[in-house]
Order: C-alpha cells, then structure tokens, then sequence
C-alpha cells in the first residue's frame, strides 16, 4: 500500500474524528507497564527459521477456529515485520492448518507466483512474476521458500492475489489478455474481433491509478466489453465446460469483475479517483470474499496485506456500545468489509513498532519510526517483541480508549485500536527491508 492522495485524507478525517481530536491517552506508569508485561504473549523471536513453536503455542486458543486470520504492516518497508510475519505463517500452517497465503497483489498476477513456487523455482524469481517491488526483498524470501517447499508435502500452501489492481507492467500488457483471449478462444475464436482485443489491453494496461493522478482526463475504454464477456460466460457456461474447469470458468469472470471493479473506483478520469466513494478496498474485499465463499470456502486462509486495509473497524467514540450499524463505511479498509461478512471467523493483527528504521519507498532510504504513547506504553514492558491480545479484554478497560500510535505509516493518529484490531503485535526495534533489486518508480 502506497499512500495514495485520496486516502489519506479519508483515513485521517475518521481517524480523528472530533471525540478523538484530543490526544487521551493515559502517560505511560509503572502499573500499566507491568500490565502488560503480565498479559502479552512474549515470542521468542521473529526468526521464521525458528520452528520450534512452544512460545506460540497460546495463540492456539488465542486465534480458535477463525479460518481467516490477517497480518498487517506499518509501511511496506518494514523488514522485521516481514521476518515476523514469516514466522506466523509457519506457525499457522504447521499448528493450526492453514493453508492458503492471500497477497495484496492482483488477483490476476498471483497464480504466475504460484506456479512458479509450485515449479521448484527460486523464490525471487517466483515474487518478481506477481508482487509489488516493495516485497521483492530479503525478508520475504524466507516465506516464500516455505511455500515452495510445502509442495513436496501433503499439506502444500496455495497463494492467491485479491487485489484488483493488476500488479505487473506484464501482466497488464500481456499475461492477464492473453489468458482471457485463450479462454474465450477456446469456445469461439470469432468471439473476440482485432479490435476488441486492443481494447480489452489498453484498458488492461490503462487501470493504473498513478496515471490517474498523474494525468488525469477522460479515459475512453470499451468498457462494455468486459460487461459482455461475464454475460457470455453466464449465458454459455454449458459449452465453456467442454473446454475448461469450473475452477478457471469461474476464475476467468472474476478477473473480469475485478477489472471493472477497478474502473469503477478510479472512475472516468476527469475528478479525482475513488470520488463516489468505492474504493480499491472495496474491491479487494470483493475479491477475497469471492475466494473465501467460493473456490476457499473449505480452506483455512493468511492475508497478507498493509495495516491500514486489514482494519476491522474505524474509531468511534462509543466504545462501550452495546449496538452498532455493523454496515461499513462506503469507502473504508477491506477488513472492515470481512468482518461484517465473516465476523468471529476472521482474526486481525496489526503490526506497530517503537524505534528503529525502515525503508521509505520514495526516498529508498532509512527513515525512523515515530512512536506514540500506545508504543511508549508496550516499549516500557522491556520486551524486543510482544503479542497483545485485544479482543477479550472486558468492555470498561483503558486499552478500548481512544490511544495515539503509528498503525498507519508511523504517522501517530488517536483511535479505539482494539476496533481496528484483534490483537498487535509489536516490534521493539524495526529494521528496513533489503531490496532485492534497486527500485523505480511505482510500487
């Protein structure tokens, strides 16, 4: 997740909504340090080789049956939250079976990654086929080569993208038409005129919301196109079954789906993108809902993906509430979406750091983390790494008040965070990510 011009400023008005405008987080004391220090789970360490899982065993109970569990970030430079992620993955397959890794990458990119770690092929080569740039480093590799070497197992992790954006310049260009025409090729190689096809791959290649910002005018895409290809899947389904799985049937049309979602939020082009309100987090929750009710719907799955989208919740100031409007906010986090769908069957961790450094994607630097009280708080517990359980806390204790920490960006913002989250899982002392390869521009 970059952060986008359109985002922030929604983040920030329902962050800091007028209750929370004023910063009420208690000081940090001796008595709520300790606190803490008695009710956190302390890992052992964040090493994703460390395999022995004696000191997460508690997260057992912790997580219970919720099928989807999310791992956050602060940024997406955040090297030690990589490695730490890297390590719950392990736990959560080899413990608790879970066995699906969902990507915030595009739904169409993923299954290159995945055939790639499903052929043996190295690691970097398999997340340069489908991720952002900004998880092309070091401290993803280890997670990676755990997939690989899953599928020599009887318990192999599949990996599927839910973003709506397709990740990759390639993909956008060639892979992701390719395959449609393939697939519709298959029942009616007439179905798809010359121009369509260039059609279908400019607006493929077009759907880039830098470029909408950066360039900002109408865009003249077929947009019926897309729109007639879903109603020929729906409509033929019969015949397209002589020619491809129910899985790749139902595949195709939701990369379709995925592809107007994302017109939709960037809209025309002439006003600024996500202006009616559906956002890429809107569409993402679409997508992975899809997964989850569909091809997923018997498996155990891990998300991957920025704090800010895995967000069950934003602040409000009734925290005690026995009732609330469980519809979310047009335009909110993805996580909020799947928790009014999914309710205690998905588990939200968020990621927040004390000090330390990470990797600032513009400058390709080092940049410190800022903490707010709710990380002096964790920081003052004396522990390199803690893992807080928000979610059973009762109704009237100080952690569901309004605290200022750096969940987002490590830009320190009040909120009620156990709304946001499920738990956190906090980093004494971040290190930035290693890229593998010096970066561009984009993501």
């Amino acid at each position: 997740m970059k952060r986008g011009p359109a985002l922030l400023p929604l983040l920030l008005a329902l962050l800091a909504a007028p209750a929370l405008a004023a910063d009420p987080a208690p000081p940090v004391d001796a008595a709520r340090a300790r606190w803490v220090t008695e009710h956190a789970l302390v890992p052992r360490s964040i090493d994703p080789a460390d395999e022995d899982f004696a000191d997460l065993m508690p997260l057992v109970r912790t997580i219970g049956k919720a099928r989807v569990v999310q791992l956050g970030e602060a940024t997406h430079g955040d090297g030690a939250t990589f490695l730490a992620k890297g390590r719950l993955i392990r736990f959560l397959h080899k413990a608790m079976g879970f066995d699906v890794l969902a990507w915030e990458a595009g739904i169409a990119d993923v299954p290159q990654m995945d055939a790639a770690l499903r052929g043996g092929r190295p690691a970097a080569e398999a997340a340069s086929r489908a991720l952002y740039r900004i998880w092309n480093v070091q401290e993803v590799l280890p997670t990676l080569d755990y997939v690989r070497a899953s599928q020599g197992t009887d318990h192999p992790i599949d990996t599927v993208g839910f973003d709506c954006r397709v990740s990759l310049p390639r993909t956008r260009a060639e892979l992701f038409p390719r395959r449609v025409f393939d697939f519709f090729d298959r029942l009616d190689p007439a179905l798809l005129s010359p121009k369509e096809r260039a059609e279908l791959t400019a607006m493929s290649v077009g759907l880039v919301p830098a470029e909408y910002y950066n360039k900002p005018g109408l865009r003249q895409y077929n947009r019926e196109l897309p729109k007639r290809l879903i109603e020929t899947i729906d409509r033929r389904r019969a015949e397209l079954s002589v020619h491809a799985s129910p899985r790749e049937i139902d595949y195709v049309r939701q990369t379709l789906v995925s592809l107007l979602a994302m017109d939709r939020a960037l809209g025309p082009g002439d006003k600024q993108p996500f202006a009616d309100g559906y956002t890429r987090d809107t569409a993402m929750a679409e997508n992975l809902l899809w997964w989850l009710k569909g091809p997923l719907k018997d498996r155990k799955v891990i998300v991957w993906a920025h704090n800010y989208h895995v967000m069950n919740d934003f602040a409000s100031d009734a925290p005690s509430a026995a009732v609330r409007d469980p519809k979310p906010i047009r335009g909110g986090p993805m996580g909020q979406f799947l928790k009014a769908e999914l309710g205690d069957d998905l588990y939200t961790i968020g990621f927040a750091s004390y000090g330390g450094t990470v990797l600032d994607l513009e400058t390709e630097k080092p940049t410190p983390v800022v903490p707010g009280p709710l990380e002096e708080l964790l920081h003052a517990a004396g522990r390199p790494w803690l893992f807080l359980d928000l979610s059973r806390l009762p109704a009237d204790h100080w952690l569901r008040t309004p605290w200022t920490a750096g969940f987002y960006m490590y830009e320190p913002r009040p909120a009620i965070w156990t709304r946001c989250y499920d738990s956190l899982f906090f980093i004494d002392a971040q290190k930035p990510s290693t890229p593998l390869t010096p970066r561009r521009s984009g993501p």
